[in-house]
């Protein structure tokens, strides 16, 4: 008579079972952190833009982050790359928990204000995102919503020339 049959100890299977429920978890594990030190040598998840390519030295360019962190998808409703030019335009919608970054840059110019505006759900009030580009006063003052119980939280991560702003619609 075996010492398992007497006390219903199953060990040899547990054991077995235990080896291959950790050998899994270990390697998803593994695959896990690889992927993440993927995702953060290639700069997803970075806070800002970065910056931008200059083709005349001192030129204006600004990049956007701008997350939106409601329940609610927004619909562009107009904007303009001031006295520059789109690199990368705002989209025509904007999900619940998506980010973009809006690009634009100003080649013959000595400053630039971008104006993004997006409609927060079907028929909810504006948000207003700008980033005003100019020597010595790089601001995001002339954002924010035109109503509900919305609001945006801006910051300036780069100043003059290449200045770099997030947005988080709350």
């Amino acid at each position: 008579m075996n010492a398992n049959d007497n006390t219903g100890n199953t060990a040899p299977e547990t054991n077995a079972s235990t080896r291959k429920t950790f050998a899994i978890r270990t390697a998803a594990v593994v695959a896990g952190l690889g992927i993440a030190g993927t995702l953060a040598a290639a700069g997803v998840g970075a806070a800002h833009a970065g910056t931008l390519p200059v083709t005349h030295p001192g030129e204006p360019t600004v990049a956007m982050t701008i997350t939106n962190h409601t329940d609610h998808t927004e619909f562009y409703a107009g904007g303009t790359p001031g006295s520059g030019r789109w690199i990368n335009a705002p989209r025509f919608a904007l999900a619940p928990g998506a980010s973009e970054v809006v690009t634009a840059s100003a080649p013959y110019s000595a400053s630039e204000t971008v104006l993004v505006n997006y409609q927060v759900g079907a028929f909810g009030p504006r948000a207003i995102y700008e980033l005003e580009n100019v020597r010595g006063d790089v601001n995001t003052n002339m954002t924010g919503t035109t109503g509900g119980h919305y609001f945006v939280n801006a910051s300036v991560a780069s100043g003059f020339p290449n200045a770099n702003a997030v947005y988080d619609l709350w």
